[in-house]
């Protein structure tokens, strides 16, 4: 038992002869201990987020943000502890913090913006992740967002990556943010043909359209006395998704032509007529 004894004491010496001088064993262990326990803090602070937003009804997105900042928060302290456990001066460590936080704001200023903008995004909601929004000149379906940036997957298969405080401090169209969703058809009767009759008819396949919701009332316009045609407007509504707008407007121009053609109701082509001097 002595041997075996002795034989630890050395293994400690040795393991204390390759720390820094200022550094000790009992300081190493401390150390340990602050990370075990930082990291348990960190599984039972994760545990109780996740709980406290699926009770609010928040989404997967805002939970899985929440723990990640609650981790950096419970890790920070772990880590200025720890230099503490070290013999790092309080006041030193206060004065050390502050001027790195110093420097940071301002070099970070950007992606701090970004930051705290993505947080009050996914607080206030003006969009989620499945809307189709138009922002920077692109439109498509939000697919991410994340703490920094908002992935957007556009309607002809791109990624464009925005800024969180492009999205949150200008102008962004929520095509989804409403149940449904108004679409117009706009078709040119000949001048010679009865209005009222084309309109009856427009108003028959807005009726007739499977694509078309019966609420909202649908609309015909007469909108135009164009050059060569009469033009009316046809106003339905239908889901809000893009792919619903653009199968209601697709189902209604189709019907509209067999309904005027059947009918005898003439789209004419533009007309124009030149006069020649001799």
């Amino acid at each position: 038992m002595d041997s075996i004894a002795s034989t630890g004491e050395l293994v400690s010496e040795d393991v204390a002869q390759l720390l820094p001088p200022d550094i000790t064993l009992q300081a190493v262990a401390w150390a340990a201990v602050v990370l075990a326990l930082a990291l348990v803090v960190d599984r039972a602070s994760n545990k109780i987020v996740e709980r406290s937003i699926e009770h609010s009804n928040g989404t997967k997105h805002a939970s899985a943000t929440a723990k990640k900042l609650t981790s950096y928060l419970i890790y920070s302290v772990a880590f200025i502890v720890i230099l503490g456990v070290f013999g790092v001066p309080p006041s030193a460590l206060g004065t050390a913090v502050g001027l790195i936080g110093l420097g940071i704001s301002f070099a970070l200023r950007e992606m701090i913006a970004n930051f705290i903008s993505g947080l009050m995004i996914m607080i206030n909601r003006p969009f989620k992740i499945g809307d189709q929004i138009a922002a920077e000149d692109e439109a498509g379906t939000v697919e991410d967002i994340r703490v920094r940036a908002t992935d957007i997957k556009t309607f002809d298969g791109r990624k464009v990556i925005v800024p969180n405080s492009k999205l949150y401090n200008e102008t962004v169209v929520n095509n989804t943010g409403y149940e449904k969703r108004r679409f117009d058809v706009v078709v040119g009767i000949s001048y010679d043909d009865n209005i009222q009759k084309a309109r009856d008819l427009a108003r028959e396949t807005l009726d007739d359209a499977e694509t078309v919701e019966s609420e909202p009332e649908p609309q015909i316009l007469t909108d135009e006395l164009g050059g060569s045609s009469v033009d009316l407007r046809l106003r339905g509504w239908t889901d809000t998704g893009r792919a619903s707008v653009v199968k209601a407007s697709s189902e209604v121009t189709q019907l509209v032509k067999e309904k005027f053609d059947r009918e005898g109701i003439d789209i004419p082509y533009p007309i124009r007529t030149v006069y020649m001097e001799e």
